[in-house]
């Protein structure tokens, strides 16, 4: 361990489509390594094919964390995931293998890179009368007294997004200050993370990206949500708010083709990409890779950090 006491922590990150999994699998098989992942859907029970979730027969044998943790139903935080993997990198470390953590999920990277102040206490008074509110006065003046307390949050919330619009005001009413001035960016004080960045030319991403849409829908993504639907979630499910679900709300009230789902799930997951690096590019300790023509030289900086901080740990 380093003298300032900080764990030494891997993180494979990149935009979607460019080979992160594969990658992390390869550089675990080299190191003894296992993989966190860090994605913040692939963490749902039954949300595999348009998850691209990592299925046992691709694991190649490197144990995975973080899949498959909790039922559709359930909301998950960013609070629960950091709370989660710091009890899977600790565990990994006891065993004497590797900690990688793997992903694109801007807000789950930020749990390792800085100390945030996680909110989860609730009121179930405040909360009733703020759904009491809510009928009353209808979501436009409820939308609007949360841009009076947090204009920064309510640019993130859609006025539809009932749950979450209740949420940030419940927050404010709770602690007396708003959802944003919780995240403030302050260094992590647990870990000492190395990030890998991997990218690709933006012609060979999109490419992939239409490759893997195209093999989901192969594979059954229809039924997939479908089943899910049957099941008793709704649109208002945190889980149905992810690409390649939330698509298909316009085909089950017949506004749209199927056609029309399959071009927007390209299309989003295309625009997600660009966001995922346009935030990766605010870590300014980031070491970026073209994985296209640098492969070799992100897997050997990758290979010289976990040797590198694994030696320190055996002093």
């Amino acid at each position: 361990m380093n003298s300032d006491t900080k764990r030494d922590l891997l993180i494979i990150a990149g935009p979607t489509g460019t080979g992160k999994s594969d990658f992390a699998i390869e550089l675990a098989q080299k190191v003894q390594g296992e993989v966190i992942s860090c994605d913040s859907m692939q963490i749902y029970k039954g949300l595999d094919i348009g998850t691209a979730k990592v299925m046992p027969s691709e694991t190649k044998g490197i144990t995975h964390h973080m899949i498959d943790v909790v039922e559709p139903t359930e909301e998950f935080s960013v609070a629960q995931y950091a709370k989660l993997a710091s009890a899977c990198i600790s565990d990994i470390i006891n065993r004497k293998n590797n900690p990688i953590v793997v992903g694109g999920t801007g807000l789950y990277i930020d749990s390792f890179v800085y100390s945030l102040s996680f909110i989860s206490n609730r009121d179930d008074a405040i909360r009733a009368k703020l759904e009491e509110d809510f009928i009353k006065y209808g979501k436009d003046v409820m939308y609007n007294r949360l841009r009076e307390i947090d204009p920064d949050d309510a640019k993130k919330i859609h006025p539809n997004n009932t749950k979450r619009l209740l949420r940030a005001l419940e927050i404010y009413e709770v602690n007396g200050k708003s959802k944003s001035q919780y995240c403030e960016r302050v260094p992590n004080t647990t870990y000492k993370p190395h990030i890998i960045a991997l990218t690709n030319c933006r012609d060979i991403i999109y490419n992939r990206i239409e490759a893997r849409v195209n093999k989901m829908w192969n594979n059954g993504l229809f039924d997939e949500v479908d089943c899910l639907l049957k099941k008793g979630l709704d649109w208002d499910n945190q889980c149905m708010q992810a690409i390649g679900y939330k698509e298909f709300r316009l085909y089950f009230e017949g506004q749209a083709s199927l056609d029309d789902v399959k071009d927007a799930i390209i299309l989003n997951t295309k625009r997600y990409a660009k966001r995922q690096i346009t935030w990766l590019k605010k870590y300014k300790d980031a070491m970026w890779y073209n994985i296209g023509n640098e492969y070799n030289e992100a897997m050997s900086m990758a290979l010289q950090i976990v040797n590198g901080y694994k030696k320190e740990c055996e002093r």
